[in-house]
């Protein structure tokens, strides 16, 4: 039996009244007709994780921004927080590390930046802190090197072997920016917890990877590609006998776009690399001053979950390499989190639904336990606990998908035409549970009774596209026949059309 979860917590995350499940949580089951952009919803800052959630009140506030802005950039800094030290385990060879690709969509006046500057603050931060850090062994290498070279004279003098060197300090990072797939490969090679890349613009980036450039045949798209799986990546260098080989990488993305290049960047090469972004869409924010400011409380809880995040112990094996710990779920949170997945499911079969979102959708059931993961374990810092995914974890991250799978239909609708057929098979698909699954009649009470946009006049034309369009969805069934009757008297025919709603297994 699946556990309620209070009616307090839901509503304080944005999920209607019930179980927690599903079919509670996802309002998104009215389709949009995709015939206009989606307007945007709100960004649910209660499912963040609680550390977070004031920061990103005061920041959208006092910058003049979305709250989006500063949460999404958040859980990509978070993420890197975690990095190779944790894994979320959904079942026995499933498991997601909190790899994250984000990417807020505004004009340049839209406060991206500023949003941004708040979310990895406590990254950079570090970062300066272990710069420093680094700067300062630097110097006692050198000191020791000088004494080394002194050491290896005597010793030769004396016909001796050279004395070991001593080892050269490295700079571990928390944070990067501007840099190519090799340089990348070195910073994972010395930073094995992780890395994030952070952008303030991603067309750019997008742009310059080598298969948008004109005969180009490089591997920095697959090295992106695969990073966003966590997959063993291998980078050949010319000129030179050894490969650069990163067993585990974790590299996380943060950036922004402008809307008016969404379209472009479309046209690149359908390999799923966009559909690995979470993206926050929202409507823009009137601009003007604002006397608010961020308080000194609301950041400095932030960045001390940062910072206990990132000092989480992350174990290595025998050969040095990072071995993530799992996070398992409570009993009580597996149970939602399957109904959860299987809603999920089962919007992306339903009759009408665009294919063009389907690579984004599968995407986003990974994302679900990355969510998942994140949440988990700012929850065990903060309140000292097990470290264990709970049923409210799951609760909260799935508000979160709802808000994600809410902004990839209104990304899809701005940059691709909806296919008609599509519309209608979701008006039909409407039609039908209105009628309990099944329709019978003929073809003018079928034009009359179903509600849908650019409609033919005729009847006899507009039973043509219900065809057409059902046979784009296996879930829908309809003919088209003939039937005997009497009408006063005489014995006539009639066309009977007949259409079905087919469940999944």
């Amino acid at each position: 039996m699946k556990d309620r979860i209070p009616e307090d917590r839901l509503r304080d995350i944005g999920l209607a009244n019930g179980t927690g499940v599903y079919d509670e949580y996802n309002e998104y089951n009215e389709y949009n007709d995709f015939k206009s952009l989606p307007d945007a919803v709100e960004f649910p800052t209660a499912a963040m994780p609680a550390a977070c959630q004031a920061l990103i009140r005061e920041a959208a506030e006092s910058i003049g921004c979305p709250p989006e802005f500063v949460a999404l950039p958040m859980l990509t800094v978070l993420g890197s927080a975690i990095g190779n030290s944790r894994v979320v385990e959904l079942k026995r060879n499933w498991t997601e590390k909190a790899v994250f690709f984000g990417c807020v969509i505004g004009d340049p006046a839209s406060k991206k930046t500023p949003a941004a500057k708040v979310a990895t603050r406590p990254a950079k931060e570090l970062q300066k802190r272990l710069k420093h850090e680094y700067r300062e062994e630097y110097e006692d290498y050198e000191a020791a090197m000088l004494e080394h070279e002194k050491d290896k004279r005597e010793l030769r003098k004396m016909g001796e072997s050279d004395p070991k060197p001593p080892e050269a300090p490295v700079m571990e990072r928390t944070v990067v920016d501007d840099t190519t797939v090799e340089a990348l490969c070195r910073v994972q090679q010395d930073s094995p917890r992780g890395v994030l890349v952070a952008k303030d613009e991603l067309a750019g980036w997008l742009r310059g990877m080598d298969q948008y450039k004109a005969g180009g045949k490089g591997s920095d798209r697959q090295f992106w590609l695969s990073a966003w799986n966590s997959e063993p990546i291998t980078v050949d260098r010319k000129g030179e006998p050894e490969a650069l080989m990163v067993s585990e990488p974790f590299v996380g993305i943060s950036g922004g776009i402008q809307p008016e290049v969404l379209e472009e960047l479309n046209q690149g090469p359908e390999d799923g690399m966009l559909d690995r972004f979470l993206v926050a869409f929202p409507e823009t924010v009137a601009p003007g001053w604002r006397d608010s400011e961020i308080s000194e409380g609301a950041e400095l809880r932030y960045s001390n979950l940062y910072q206990q995040l990132r000092i989480r112990h992350l174990q290595t094996d025998s050969h040095g390499e990072p071995l993530p710990h799992g996070l398992t779920f409570s009993d009580s949170a597996k149970a939602v989190l399957i109904d959860a997945i299987n809603g999920h499911a089962k919007e992306m079969s339903r009759p009408g639904f665009p294919p063009g979102l389907k690579g984004v959708y599968g995407k986003l059931e990974a994302y679900f336990g990355r969510l998942c993961l994140i949440l988990a374990m700012s929850r065990a810092v903060e309140e000292r606990g097990p470290e264990r995914v709970e049923a409210s974890d799951v609760v909260a991250a799935a508000s979160l998908i709802s808000y994600f799978r809410h902004m990839a239909r209104r990304v899809h609708t701005a940059i691709k035409e909806a296919n008609p057929l599509d519309t209608l098979a979701e008006d039909l698909t409407i039609f039908l549970q209105a009628h309990g699954g099944e329709w019978k009649g003929e073809p003018a009470a079928l034009h009359l009774g179903v509600k849908t946009a650019n409609k033919p006049k005729r009847a006899n034309e507009f039973s043509k596209l219900v065809r057409a369009a059902v046979k784009r969805h296996e879930r829908l069934e309809f003919s088209d026949d003939k039937e005997n009757i009497t009408r006063d008297g005489v014995r006539t025919s009639r066309r009977v059309l007949k259409l079905k709603l087919l469940e999944t297994s």
